[in-house]
């Protein structure tokens, strides 16, 4: 299972480097407005105030789409690490909202979930700790997601929820059949005896994965 999630890692390296280098260009490129007008400070002193303001607001909006930049880069690189330090730890206590949120942000690296993907997440405001495999977990999982993704075209909506302790993941585009269950169950192998998996057979896809602790 471990090889798996680092095989995962992986392969989405790409698509991180692409998700870090992105942010990183904006924020040289604000940088460098904001030096540019620093280096006309003198010539500026005389201006009227309206337009000092006018720079001022200007310098303001630059520094704040630097941090949002920092911020996402900040994101990626916490949950490229978190994933690495789980899957070395392996059997272990997960927190479940902070394990999807971090799960959910590397997810991102993957295009198809990015950029073709609707996705409704609510994980709620509670703490939910649970000792399990974080492998086998983040293979059910993430396998959860790509078997979605592979049966329906782009555009797809996918949704995501903690629901009193159970993992949930739905998708209306997908007509629920043998076909997918059996994928479903194929992925959640190393799940066997630490998760129930239970399927809704109405209204598309949707499965709940019911971890128990131990």
């Amino acid at each position: 299972m471990k090889e798996k999630v680092l095989a995962h890692i992986g392969s989405l390296m790409g698509g991180l480097v692409h998700n870090l280098n992105t942010p990183l260009m904006w924020i040289m490129g604000r940088s460098q407005l904001i030096q540019s007008r620093n280096e006309k400070f003198d010539s500026l002193r005389d201006l009227p105030d309206d337009q000092l303001a006018a720079y001022r607001e200007k310098n303001e909006k630059d520094l704040r789409s630097i941090q949002e930049g920092a911020e996402k880069i900040d994101e990626a690189l916490k949950a490229l690490a978190y994933k690495i330090q789980m899957a070395s730890e392996g059997h272990t206590s997960v927190e479940l909202r902070e394990y999807l949120e971090m799960e959910l942000n590397f997810l991102m690296a993957d295009m198809r979930f990015k950029h073709e993907t609707k996705r409704d997440v609510n994980l709620g405001d509670r703490s939910c700790y649970i000792r399990t495999d974080y492998c086998a977990l983040s293979c059910a999982f993430t396998g959860i997601i790509g078997e979605v993704m592979n049966a329906t075209p782009k555009g797809r909506s996918v949704s995501i929820a903690l629901e009193n302790g159970a993992i949930r993941i739905g998708c209306p585009e997908l007509a629920f059949g043998p076909e997918v269950k059996s994928a479903v169950e194929g992925v959640c192998a190393g799940l066997q005896g630490r998760a129930d998996v239970a399927f809704e057979e109405s209204g598309g896809f949707a499965v709940s994965l019911w971890l128990k602790d131990g």
